[in-house]
């Protein structure tokens, strides 16, 4: 099968953060580059979906109202310590735990920044189309 093909599967990307308006945006930015898309609004909620759906990369935001991003970041890497998981924060330092995640961008970057970040991890996790 090559990567033409219309019957390529889509990767899957798990999006979590609190702030649902944030998160649309990071969905639709995603979905335009072709990615499918699940999204969570709370650590509890990402965790569950975590179990239940294939995905094969995970995007958190660090600042969540339940838990932190490296907390949810630890748990899903003792469930599934194949899947890459992005770390996005707002945060003036960088976030303790990040042991647990395979890549760190602030908040505000350019958006091309978080796509290449994305490509970035799953071809080095070996996850192609």
């Amino acid at each position: 099968m090559s990567s033409a093909d219309p019957m390529t599967k889509r990767q899957r990307i798990l999006c979590i953060d609190d702030a649902e308006v944030a998160l649309q945006v990071r969905k639709l930015i995603f979905q335009q580059a072709g990615y499918d898309v699940t999204t969570a609004l709370s650590g509890e909620d990402a965790l569950k979906m975590f179990k239940t759906k294939e995905v094969d990369l995970v995007i958190a935001d660090h600042f969540l109202s339940d838990k932190t991003g490296t907390e949810i970041a630890r748990e899903m890497k003792e469930l599934r310590p194949q899947i890459p998981i992005l770390l996005v924060s707002a945060a003036a330092d960088r976030p303790q735990g990040l042991e647990f995640v395979d890549a760190f961008l602030p908040k505000g970057g350019s958006p091309q920044t978080l796509l290449d970040t994305i490509a970035r991890l799953l071809a080095s996790h070996g996850i192609r189309p």
